[in-house]
């Protein structure tokens, strides 16, 4: 059969092929673009174990192209399917059988994989009209299954990786959050924005003055970032400048923030109480022995709890109980870790294993931690963007501790302090909130 599949019978004869797990990959006007400002030009498939796969173009010129939708029927007759990126792979095609080949290797080895360079072709193509949006319907459909091919090839060896027990957590629920929480983008003053962030290239994640962001999910913890075309949206500078130049497209910027969030984590895990009063004001407390805490005191004692939370409990309060409970948490980790070879992580049953290097109690504290917000932020996020399918309101930027609304003022004032029962968890994780006309919070 013909690796171009553009008719009727040759869609037949692909269907004909057992139902078994494929490998897929969607090319893309412009591999430069976010996913959201780019569209399918075509299909790349292929069997895990045949020796050949097959493009089906959908608006390639070198094709006759094939309707979307009937592409999309194909892909849903086969029971699994292999893609590079989950969550860029929902831009093209939303389909429940996905399997992330880099969260596979991610939850297995720690560590990120690369794609092999393009051929050759590319880098003339690229090198000339590399901001056009469709700079690959310049390139032959021959290259661009070259290049396929080599991916494949490369991935290959990846695809064999079992599942763990956490693969569901992430595969299913973090890709969809994360996929959700892009869709918005952030309005910018469009000069203000050029000038201060600088892009690589606006056209890749600017469009009618919104920026759009990009989270990235496979990291050691599984805390993502957000960084797309040299911006860095999870670490946007503090000055006014900066942040006068993103705004809200609805009436206004509400940011949640947690209190104390990573000490009441640990503290639940632990079984010691807090009350919803500040979580490190509490703590202080105990350490100074009196009830009236100065702004200094409350400084050095947040500074305590976050040496405690990464395993480095200060000597002059390790006596106090909670401190106790949590060295003995710290402790049974590290048991845990050296008897049987690995602990798993609360609630997305993450797996931390030996072949990481240079553990040591206090590193492996540090990444339960983290997995641990990001999981249960996880959790709070899927919650509310249920609640929001049907608002105006969204989601603008999410950043570990906080999430940042554009609010709009036709849902009611009752959706703030809906949200904010939802994301406290009814109580159990007490958050903030302030309105703002721009970034300047």
């Amino acid at each position: 059969m013909f690796y171009i599949v553009e008719t009727k019978d040759q869609l037949r004869k692909l269907l004909e092929l057992r139902k078994e797990a494929m490998y897929v990959e969607v090319i893309p006007g412009n591999y430069n673009y976010h996913p959201r400002l780019t569209n399918s030009l075509a299909i790349y498939l292929r069997p895990l174990e045949m020796g050949q796969g097959y493009i089906l173009p959908i608006s390639h010129p070198d094709g006759l192209g094939i309707e979307r939708d009937i592409v999309e029927k194909v892909l849903s007759k086969f029971t699994e399917l292999y893609v590079w990126d989950k969550k860029e792979f929902l831009y093209h095609f939303v389909l429940p059988n996905l399997t992330d080949i880099q969260l596979l290797v991610a939850l297995e080895k720690y560590q990120r994989i690369e794609l092999p360079n393009p051929p050759k072709t590319f880098s003339f193509y690229y090198n000339k009209y590399s901001g056009h949006p469709e700079v690959n319907k310049m390139i032959p459909l021959t290259k661009l299954y070259e290049r396929c091919d080599n991916n494949f090839v490369s991935l290959r060896p990846f695809m064999d990786f079992d599942k763990d027990e956490s693969f569901s957590f992430y595969n299913n629920t973090a890709a969809k959050v994360f996929f959700l929480l892009e869709q918005s983008g952030l309005k910018i003053t469009y000069q203000s924005f050029i000038n201060l962030f600088k892009p690589n290239n606006p056209d890749y994640n600017v469009s009618e003055n919104i920026t759009y962001t990009y989270y990235n999910l496979y990291n050691t913890t599984s805390r993502p970032t957000n960084a797309f075309n040299s911006v860095n949206y999870a670490a946007i500078p503090h000055k006014d400048e900066y942040r006068q130049a993103i705004l809200p497209k609805n009436d206004k910027f509400v940011e949640f923030d947690f209190d104390g969030y990573h000490l009441r984590l640990l503290c639940n895990q632990i079984g010691y109480e807090l009350t919803e009063e500040s979580a490190h004001k509490q703590l202080a407390r105990l350490y100074f022995g009196k009830d009236e805490i100065t702004e200094e005191e409350y400084k050095q004692a947040k500074q305590m709890n976050f040496q405690a939370l990464y395993g480095n409990i200060p000597e002059e309060v390790k006596h106090l109980e909670v401190f106790k409970k949590i060295q003995d948490y710290i402790d049974k980790l590290w048991i845990e870790f050296n008897g049987i070879g690995f602990i798993r992580c609360p609630i997305s049953g993450r797996k931390y294993t030996e072949d990481l290097e240079d553990m040591n109690p206090p590193k492996l504290m540090n990444y339960t931690m983290q997995n641990l917000e990001t999981s249960n932020n996880i959790l709070i996020l899927k919650d509310v963007l249920k609640y929001l399918r049907n608002k105006k309101t969204t989601i603008a930027l999410y950043t570990y501790d906080a999430i940042l609304f554009d609010y709009d003022k036709t849902d009611g004032d009752n959706l703030l302090t809906e949200l904010k029962d939802i994301m406290s968890m009814d109580g159990k994780y007490p958050v903030h909130y302030k309105l703002s006309d721009n970034l300047v919070l």
